[in-house]
């Protein structure tokens, strides 16, 4: 007993020393693992209509051209990262194009046929529009149309992507960098009057250059702010490209395209780009149910993949590779009827024929019935339209283990804002809301204008003032909410240009919580603040300007982890504001004691000990009606 006694406390000190020694051990060294770079440089590959089988497919082929059986890869299957991504739209188990690059593009689900804007038809803010704002360069491509359903909800809002006409004309408008491939659909449109003028006169007017050919495009490139490359042959300019058997030599190519794009777009010190290079002609031909197009656009896309694969050789570091597909065409399968065989050896007897006859993979399935080469190579396909299973993501570089495993379609572009390290000068909410204010009747002389963050939202004041906007209304004006969640003084100086030019009647304005949990300081704050308030009076000299101090806040609720310890400089900035306000001579309309625990009294205490009645907030920061009540009759006086 002694001796298993012993033992029993040296496995005790024993577990104890190296206990001692990991945690020592983890301490020295939590901080030697080298943090992953953030990418810079940003390739997002789509291949239209392309599922695991088209994969398959072409892989099974490029091993059959070798003579062999089995699976000869693509560059991009060889990718260290695969994942899955599901592609119902937001009507429909099955999505059309536009509603899964809508997806793509902005993290939203909408519904098939719309391009870029939410179920509700608000325009939504793609990732290439948040990633210009931040300052990084932004190309789109095709081999189809630029104003196809993919690359269009790259740049686009529209309920139709049908719309070619008004698609291709919100193009310029994007004041992106580079585009490239296929030229504009909506060139051809026939029911508008002169279109392909139109549409140009408005590239040429935002100011782009169209080089038509790789030979033009590098004569040019010096002297352009932003390039568009089209074709080489101009009156083929506002066409797909060709289909890569049947390109001649001075025909463009995806590869090309995407060669021309980096050229453009890199620069050494540069803050880095983000570009979506779709591989639009798989769709096309799975469509068709075209085997041999289906293959060799997948080839073909696989190469333009490879240039971007060399830069990212030589910028390992900061460059990610994401490869992906909007949806699954034609549910194709490998094996037909009853054995395990396939004869893909057609195929190839097919793409041979093909480059020495007047056959061509454009022409060889009208010379036969539609279905006679797959059922040769016993190649199956239960759709001439799209499927609703999964698709592959493959990635490579920075962050790339974020596209691992199972994900939605709309994880994708938000796990990419990720690997860039990329954080959107605004929340979605704020440019759908924006989107919604653009839409609205425009403001007039005659508005009373509330102007905020989400206690101004959140507010019924239209309601709280019935009898005054009644009055209002008669003269042709309103009170409107220009309150937004999340707002800032800065995303409110934003979209002043939806306010002033109509020279409102009255603005009530408040804003500044948002702004504390940003660690500003105070003084940031309140200049912030009242550089709006100037622009106001400088571009609206008539409107009558209320400045509303900010309302405390109850941190025993524990809702907003990065107010904690910030209570005393809501008193701090109000006391800031109204110095400036009388400076300014703006009436200044002290709020902030009427929604203190036990109201003014509690300016007694401590700045810090301050705080909001917990009796007329639902999480210390936001109010309940019964504290909007308080707030309508303390400015019940100047709504007027």
């Amino acid at each position: 007993m002694k001796f298993k006694s012993f033992i029993s406390k040296v496995a005790v000190v024993f577990a104890a020393l190296m206990f001692l020694f990991s945690t020592s051990y983890a301490q020295e060294h939590k901080h030697c693992k080298k943090e992953e770079p953030n990418a810079k440089y940003v390739f997002l590959f789509i291949g239209d209509g392309m599922g695991f089988a088209h994969i398959a497919l072409t892989e099974a082929y490029k091993s059959e051209v070798k003579g062999k059986i089995g699976s000869e890869p693509l560059l991009f299957t060889q990718f260290p990262v695969m994942g899955m991504a599901t592609t119902y739209s937001a009507s429909n188990n099955i999505t059309c194009s536009s509603a899964a690059a809508t997806a793509l593009a902005s993290g939203i689900k909408t519904f098939n046929g719309a391009v870029g804007v939410y179920p509700d038809s608000i325009p939504v803010y793609q990732i290439s529009y948040k990633l210009k704002d931040l300052g990084y360069k932004i190309g789109l491509m095709t081999t189809v149309t630029i104003d196809h359903a993919t690359p269009a909800c790259f740049y686009a809002h529209n309920t139709k992507r049908s719309d070619y006409f008004n698609i291709a004309m919100e193009l310029p408008e994007s004041g992106f960098d580079f585009f490239g491939g296929g030229g504009f659909g909506g060139a051809k449109a026939k029911d508008i009057e002169n279109p392909e003028k139109q549409i140009y006169d408005k590239v040429a007017k935002y100011g782009y250059t169209v080089a038509y050919g790789v030979d033009d495009y590098k004569a040019k490139k010096g002297s352009a702010d932003k390039m568009i490359l089209f074709q080489a042959d101009k009156s083929r300019k506002d066409k797909i490209l060709p289909y890569a058997c049947g390109r001649s030599a001075n025909d463009l190519s995806l590869k090309q395209v995407v060669e021309s794009a980096i050229d453009f777009l890199y620069t050494p010190d540069g803050k880095g780009f983000f570009m979506m290079c779709e591989g639009g002609k798989i769709d096309y031909a799975a469509h068709n149910n075209d085997a041999a197009n289906t293959i060799m656009e997948t080839i073909d896309m696989d190469e333009a993949i490879a240039v971007a694969y060399d830069f990212y050789k030589k910028h390992p570091d900061e460059t990610l590779i994401v490869v992906t597909a909007d949806h699954e065409t034609g549910g194709l399968t490998l094996g037909r009827e009853k054995g395990y065989k396939m004869y893909l050896n057609e195929i190839e007897k097919v793409v041979k024929e093909s480059k020495q006859s007047d056959i061509t993979l454009d022409n060889y399935m009208t010379k036969d019935v539609r279905d006679t080469l797959s059922k040769k190579a016993r190649i199956g396909w239960t759709t001439r339209s799209h499927t609703g299973i999964a698709v592959p993501v493959f990635a490579v570089g920075s962050h790339s283990s974020l596209f691992a495993g199972r994900q939605n379609n709309t994880d994708i572009p938000k796990n990419i804002m990720k690997a860039m390290g990329a954080t959107a000068p605004y929340t979605d909410h704020y440019y759908k809301r924006k989107a919604i204010f653009d839409k609205d009747t425009p403001i007039n002389s005659n508005d009373i204008v509330f102007l905020g963050n989400s206690l101004t939202e959140g507010g019924k004041w239209a309601d709280y003032f019935a009898d005054v906007n009644e009055k209002l209304a008669k003269k042709g004006g309103a009170i409107r909410n220009r309150g937004i969640v999340g707002d800032t003084f800065g995303g409110i100086d934003a979209r002043l240009d939806q306010i002033l030019p109509g020279q409102p009647k009255t603005i009530f304005f408040l804003t500044g919580a948002n702004d504390v949990s940003h660690d500003l300081s105070a003084d940031s704050i309140a200049n912030g603040i009242i550089n709006v308030v100037k622009r106001i009076k400088r571009e609206s000299p008539k409107t009558k300007i209320y400045l509303q101090s900010l309302l405390p806040i109850n941190e025993s609720f524990k809702r907003y982890r990065l107010l904690t310890g910030k209570t005393a400089m809501f008193s701090e900035i109000n006391a800031k504001l109204k110095e400036m306000a009388k400076e300014e001579k703006v009436t200044f309309i002290e709020l902030y004691p009427l929604f203190l625990t036990n109201g003014p009294e509690d300016l007694k205490l401590p700045a810090s000990e301050q705080v909001l009645n917990p009796n007329i907030t639902r999480d210390g920061l936001h109010l309940t009606q019964d504290g909007y009540k308080i707030w309508a009759e303390a400015i019940r006086k100047y709504v007027k």
